[in-house]
């Protein structure tokens, strides 16, 4: 599976507080749909050259970016569910997601202010680094 599918299926599988997350729902990869108000997108983002390690019996690691992007109507709705969706992905450490190992999500900030759209919703933001298994 892909990184993004990776991510998406552990969130979707993950208990967030704020909102249940269903792939194609609420949870999108790639993209941020118009509808529904209250939902998260994950984008892939650069990341580092992949880290060789040492001897060929491990795979070398890769450093990927993610960013989530969570909208609402309120601010408080989008910066909760932000948050929340930063502690599910922090909790991934030395973790099984479909068939790659990651062994650790880390957020490079707490979520963020973007602005909001053209229909005044509240759009936040989260980068993330995920070191994994190439």
């Amino acid at each position: 599976m892909s990184f993004l599918s990776d991510v998406g299926t552990y969130l979707a599988a993950a208990t967030i507080s704020t909102q249940d997350l269903t792939l194609g729902t609420n949870l999108f990869l790639g993209r941020l749909p118009e509808s529904p108000d209250t939902c998260v997108a994950l984008i892939q983002t650069s990341g580092t050259a992949p880290i060789d390690t040492f001897g060929t019996s491990s795979p070398p690691l890769e450093s990927q970016g993610l960013q989530t992007i969570v909208r609402a109507e309120s601010y408080a709705t989008a910066e909760a569910l932000a948050v929340d969706v930063m502690k599910s992905l922090s909790s991934i450490e030395n973790q099984t997601l479909t068939s790659t190992l990651y062994l650790k999500v880390e957020a490079q900030q707490s979520p963020f202010s973007l602005d909001r759209d053209d229909q005044e919703r509240q759009v936040m933001s989260c980068n993330y680094m995920a070191i994994k298994n190439l």
